[in-house]
């Protein structure tokens, strides 16, 4: 039996839909569909009921996908017993916030490939709070995630970036104070609900302060053009935000005291990557830091 065939079992089970599964697999709707004919051809038994659109797993094949899952969490504790603690080898999934990914996952692929080269990534984005579901439900091994309370207490995390949150402001508010944007153009927040949303949402009750209006968009490149605009201002990480600034965003500091966003590298404890988890954190640093951890 075919080890990704459980695997694709096991991510369909979790988001219950073929398409949406082949998404996130990088795999043709198809090939996900061949996959769980042929696992139900070899088990000889009806894992979906295919007259419903998308087809639904039947309850036997909920008790199959669970056990999948017991079997690949047993397979991966198989390979991690044998591995050194000082190398990692191995196919594996990794989550990244969508804004870390931009920034982030080019250089930790150069770098965890220099001195890793028998492990393999395969890499998902997503939201926090989606990415911290998969690492529990164990359909991702490890993810870039906004740090925080709501990390839950059975994760370890590593640190990757500390990041200062600025205010955007369009070039025709250079000299107004935060109160007369307020005031006078729209607050454009990024996704209240996110990781970064929150922690700009905690900044704006922080300062007592109520936009006269606030457009909520879910892209940073979408907030720093409507920035640029002038359609209104905004609150970025500021390494996000500089990836898009030129002399027609204004980036101002938060004073007194600085806001920061942490990114870090979560994994379940006791999970196959659990023991290998700060090692890849250091893949996230200069190469020059990664040679004197070593």
């Amino acid at each position: 039996m075919n080890l990704n065939t459980l695997r694709t079992l096991s991510v369909v089970a979790e988001i219950g839909s073929f398409v949406d599964a082949a998404q996130r697999l990088n795999m043709t709707l198809s090939a996900v569909s061949m996959q769980m004919k042929t696992l139900e051809t070899l088990l000889d038994a009806d894992l979906f009921d295919r007259g419903f659109r998308p087809p639904q797993l039947t309850p036997l094949g909920r008790r199959v996908a669970r056990h999948a899952r017991t079997v690949l969490a047993a397979y991966d504790d198989l390979v991690g017993l044998c591995q050194s603690p000082d190398t990692i080898k191995g196919d594996f999934r990794i989550g990244f916030v969508p804004t870390s990914s931009v920034r982030l996952l080019p250089g930790f692929l150069v770098r965890v490939r220099a001195r890793f080269p028998d492990a393999h990534f395969r890499i998902e984005t997503g939201l926090s709070d989606d990415l911290l579901a998969r690492l529990k439900a164990g359909t991702l091994d490890i993810a870039v995630v906004t740090g925080g309370d709501d990390v839950p207490r059975t994760m370890r995390t590593y640190p990757v970036s500390h990041e200062a949150l600025v205010f955007c402001l369009p070039p025709h508010a250079a000299d107004w104070s935060i109160e007369d944007c307020m005031a006078r153009i729209s607050f454009i927040h990024f996704m209240p609900h996110t990781g970064i949303g929150r922690l700009i949402a905690q900044q704006l009750d922080r300062m007592a302060a109520t936009p006269s209006d606030v457009i909520v968009l879910d892209r940073v490149d979408a907030v720093a053009e409507c920035v640029r605009a002038g359609v209104g201002f905004s609150i970025l990480p500021e390494p996000d935000i500089r990836r898009f600034a030129t002399d027609t965003i204004i980036l101002r500091p938060m004073t007194p005291e600085p806001v920061t966003r942490d990114l870090v590298l979560a994994c379940v404890a006791g999970s196959r990557l659990d023991a290998h988890a700060r090692l890849l954190a250091q893949a996230f640093a200069p190469a020059t830091e990664i040679a004197t951890d070593a």
